[in-house]
């Protein structure tokens, strides 16, 4: 993942180059905008298998801002994140439950088609996430522990699906510079589909009818060169 990161990473700076030149050798209502971003994130995997809990994390990446025509727009950009969901869990033998924190991390793509609504001020955008993330961490400490009332353990549940898609809307108000913006992603994809495909359902027959969806809201502010 380390690897695929530092691609991504090269590779949208490769892109955003250019776009950066043609931002400063164009006029009037015609430009390209790249901005690096920072944000504030609020959500986790929402699931009716488990009881699942939000945490705060964070996102931060590149991102361009294009106008197309009149006051249409368009949003692409790369952006890491950190995101955790709580799950209560058991020592085998006890009742004492713990809420058990998964931890993912991983970089999101995003094309985002928008309309301005007063100018550069404000706007809205939507559009498709490519996430693609890191299997669902736990703590050595609780790898262990069974999952509410099931028969399998956290570490059962890490290996979920590593490529999701999700689908956002937002708005972002601001200057011409600087933007704040709020966002917020629903996935699309099962998080837990590639669960299904393992040894799991020999644990717990329930197993096979795991589900899971991102739900996250996120705040934060876009600085545009």
């Amino acid at each position: 993942m380390r690897y695929l990161y530092l691609f991504l990473f090269i590779l949208l700076c490769s892109l955003f180059n250019p776009l950066a030149a043609q931002r400063r050798n164009s006029g009037g209502d015609s430009y390209n905008r790249l901005g690096i971003q920072a944000g504030v994130t609020y959500g986790g995997i929402d699931s009716n298998s488990f009881n699942t809990t939000k945490t705060t994390g964070f996102t931060g990446g590149l991102s361009t801002r294009a106008n197309v025509y009149n006051n249409f727009l368009v949003i692409y950009g790369v952006n890491f994140y950190s995101m955790k969901t709580g799950i209560m869990g058991h020592k085998a033998g006890s009742n004492d439950f713990n809420n058990i924190d998964f931890k993912t991390t991983g970089v999101q793509l995003n094309l985002f088609a928008g309309h301005k609504i007063i100018k550069e001020h404000l706007s809205i955008e939507a559009g498709p996430v490519l996430q693609i993330n890191s299997k669902w961490e736990v703590d050595n400490q609780f790898k262990d522990h069974l999952i509410e009332d099931y028969s399998f353990t956290a570490k059962d549940l890490e290996e979920v699906s590593r490529v999701n898609l999700n689908i956002a809307a937002g708005l972002s108000a601001g200057v011409a510079d600087v933007k704040l913006w709020l966002q917020y992603q629903y996935g699309v994809s099962n998080f837990f589909k590639d669960l299904k495909d393992g040894d799991l359902q020999n644990k717990d027959s329930r197993a096979a009818n795991l589900e899971g969806h991102l739900g996250m809201a996120t705040a934060g502010v876009v600085y545009y060169f």
